[in-house]
């Protein structure tokens, strides 16, 4: 006679399959692989983009972001993270297809609608997917250590794709594009073997989920107006989200400004490919090596993060712009690309843990949700801001007048910091560390 399995065996089955799954899907899945070490010059070179076209374009993802975040939550709450998270790699698939059609500036709008819709899914549903399917109470060693692991392994295959990229764009500007979209194929197929599994009835939390839309929308204006009265009752808070901002923003802006960058003094696609490989295994190794950088800079960690990574900008355009020998030229480059992405590695962990901090886990998820959108609104003000100065300025130019603006700022958020930021929890008053929730 058959043993047949009970409803708690059966779940415990379904969180085991969605661990391994999630090993197999973040490795193809945390971004776009292919696409980045070669996209810029696919779009300037090939497709006949100017470079503030590409930054205009690229100013609309975070606005687009900040668009969907609502539907997005209500949308989950109706049809499940598996289904949300399907449709979140479909729409970069959609995202994708675009690219490789684009003649026009404003085709690429369009396609930034597509993969902002995509990653509003994917960090709503994949962390959230992996959390619901461990067990014990443990929970939060075994996330960081399945999401280290996993995003690990992300880095190294991003490396591996980028020498790929520069290669093959030799061969045929498209065939990494391709590629890419071929990885995307493959997270939607992930992303389809996971297994919804029910939530914690033991958390009071989540023991409701309304299901009529209009209630759900109320609850969820409520909660983000809750979240936004916690932040700014709290000046700790209120700095480090501003922080934040203002980071964000850097970090995004140079994702289009230093491929400009590294085109403007002659860098192939191929050796593109070989550089963005090794920043991407730096990057991977400084995310392993978090909690010793948070220890060795304690409560300076932010103010040398944002500072060094500002100054990086600054310098990287006054070499080029110094029209200094091309060895001297490219080994400074390549020093300041190594300190942005050496930063970029521990950076979102520390400024998670340090968002985290003393809320509970029901405020927590109202913080982010208020950070995302502060962080998407001040993104495209200074993508907007960075493409018109690409209108009268080259590449090196306008690094340099970005990365001062954002080295003062630096400076003045971190001056306000100074006495609300890193301190001991007997230091903060009670307000900034006991927020009651407003009913």
């Amino acid at each position: 006679m058959k043993n047949t399995l009970t409803e708690e065996e059966i779940i415990e089955k379904h969180k085991k399959r969605n661990i391994v799954v999630y090993y197999i899907y973040k490795a193809f899945s945390w971004d776009l692989l292919f696409y980045y070490a070669v996209s810029f010059i696919f779009l300037n070179s090939f497709k006949g983009l100017t470079p503030a076209e590409i930054v205009f374009a690229d100013a609309f993802f975070p606005l687009f972001k900040v668009i969907f975040q609502i539907p997005a939550t209500l949308l989950e709450n109706r049809i499940g993270k598996k289904a949300c998270l399907v449709i979140g790699n479909i729409s970069l698939f959609i995202y994708m297809l675009f690219v490789l059609g684009c003649n026009y500036m404003y085709i690429m709008i369009i396609a930034n609608i597509f993969m902002a819709i995509g990653f509003v899914f994917k960090n709503m549903c994949e962390t959230n997917i992996l959390y619901d399917s461990l067990s014990g109470p443990d929970k939060h060693k075994k996330f960081s250590k399945i999401e280290g692991r996993s995003s690990g392994l992300y880095f190294y295959i991003a490396a591996g794709s980028s020498i790929i990229a520069g290669i093959t764009y030799n061969i045929s500007p498209y065939f990494p594009m391709l590629l890419c979209l071929g990885c995307t194929v493959i997270s939607s197929i992930c992303a389809n073997l996971f297994v919804e599994v029910p939530i914690d009835l033991t958390n009071p939390n989540e023991q409701f989920v309304e299901k009529n839309l209009l209630k759900r929308l109320k609850i969820y204006r409520k909660n983000l107006k809750n979240a936004f009265k916690f932040i700014f009752s709290s000046s700790r808070l209120k700095s480090l989200i501003y922080f934040n901002a203002i980071f964000c923003a850097m970090m995004l802006l140079l994702i289009s400004y230093r491929r400009s960058l590294l085109e403007e003094i002659n860098i192939t696609a191929t050796q593109i490919g070989l550089i963005f490989a090794f920043l991407e295994i730096v990057c991977g190794l400084t995310s392993s090596l978090t909690i010793k950088i948070h220890k060795k800079l304690r409560n300076k960690a932010l103010t040398y993060f944002g500072l060094y990574y500002a100054f990086s900008i600054i310098l990287s355009g006054l070499v080029v712009l110094l029209n200094l020998p091309f060895a001297l030229v490219f080994a400074i480059v390549m020093i300041t690309q190594i300190v942005q992405f050496g930063i970029k590695g521990p950076y979102y962990t520390l400024i998670k843990q340090y968002l985290s901090s003393f809320a509970s886990s029901t405020m927590r998820v109202k913080i982010f949700a208020a950070n995302n959108i502060i962080e998407g609104i001040i993104s495209c003000i200074f993508s907007l801001f960075g493409a018109w100065i690409l209108t009268f300025a080259n590449s090196a130019q306008s690094s340099i007048i970005v990365g001062s603006l954002f080295f003062i700022l630096l400076i003045i958020i971190i001056e306000y910091m100074r006495s609300r930021v890193g301190l001991k929890p007997e230091e903060y008053d009670e307000e900034e560390i006991n927020f009651k929730e407003v009913e």
